[in-house]
């Protein structure tokens, strides 16, 4: 994204950020909010079907990696479904943004149970929803494109699907200048990706708010008991590069955590207890916007 487009996403969503300053967010969560949500629809766009490409040639030339695959696909259908349908979500989300997003996940789903040979129903949290006829478009288009793409083709599909969500001009190309020495070693997937953990932004957020909320009711005592507990699980290293919830805590009985939700639990509680401290995690940008949040929310009360 070019300033250029990254202003004309803005102004295509005007009404929506006018809606949340009557609502009482301050500017700048508004701010950090939008840019992170425009942000996250051109990443998604530009996943979405490459990513589907890639499953489907991974399914075709190695089947021993189906029974994987139907796990994994199965795991991120869920968390899709369950972020998209939020409630706080989609009252903060523009409508824009909203549609688009709901689109592409549903298509994503009609196409993955019939990925699935119909042994899963993906489709159906998104068939009530007036995006579900994009949606149809998006996976028909899909289909018909998939048999016929050459190389490089798949990236005229990026914009192919831009086309028809409008949001075509919210980003541009940049120019392929030819092969590239390496300049630095490739950096692993999981907690040591700071690009990663900075992509989690958005989903950070409702983490951090999900802190700052279950604090507001809790004594100190206990907020440095879970972050401390955090801390030593963390000592082996926390993924949040997978959105599972496969960790538990003594401190917090009874519920289960994905990686980066316990590592907002443990930003926010050293944000009460020790703010000096430096915990090593870039969470401080998500981590003011769900403050932001917490503090509207908190007032209109």
């Amino acid at each position: 994204m070019t300033a250029v487009s990254r202003e004309t996403a803005i102004r295509s969503i005007a009404s929506d950020i006018r809606r949340l300053e009557r609502g009482g967010y301050s500017h700048e969560s508004i701010t950090q909010v939008t840019l992170q949500l425009v942000d996250g629809t051109c990443r998604f766009l530009f996943n979405c079907p490459l990513d589907l490409i890639i499953e489907y040639y991974l399914r075709e030339r190695i089947s021993a990696l189906q029974h994987a695959q139907f796990v994994s696909l199965g795991k991120m259908a869920v968390d899709a479904a369950q972020s998209t349908m939020h409630p706080e979500v989609r009252k903060i989300t523009p409508r824009k943004i909203l549609e688009a997003t709901t689109a592409l996940n549903g298509a994503y789903a009609i196409l993955l149970d019939e990925f699935n040979e119909r042994a899963t129903n993906f489709t159906a949290v998104y068939q009530k929803h007036d995006a579900f006829a994009l949606s149809k478009k998006l996976a028909s288009h899909w289909r018909t494109r998939r048999r016929q793409l050459g190389p490089g083709d798949e990236y005229n599909l990026v914009d192919e699907f831009a086309d028809m969500l409008g949001l075509r001009s919210w980003y541009e190309w940049k120019p392929d200048t030819g092969p590239q020495e390496a300049t630095q070693t490739e950096k692993p997937e999981g907690t040591t990706n700071p690009e990663l953990l900075k992509q989690n932004h958005p989903a950070a957020i409702w983490f951090l708010l999900d802190a700052l909320e279950r604090y507001e009711q809790l004594p100190l005592r206990k907020i440095k008991e879970v972050a401390l507990e955090i801390a030593l699980i963390g000592r082996s290293g926390l993924d949040y590069a997978d959105s599972s919830k496969k960790y538990r805590l003594q401190t917090l009985p009874g519920e289960s955590f994905s990686g980066l939700h316990l590592m907002c639990l443990m930003f926010a509680g050293f944000k009460r207890f020790a703010p000096e401290d430096d915990v090593s995690m870039d969470l401080e940008e998500p981590f003011l916007t769900a403050l932001q949040l917490f503090d509207a929310k908190k007032g209109g009360q």
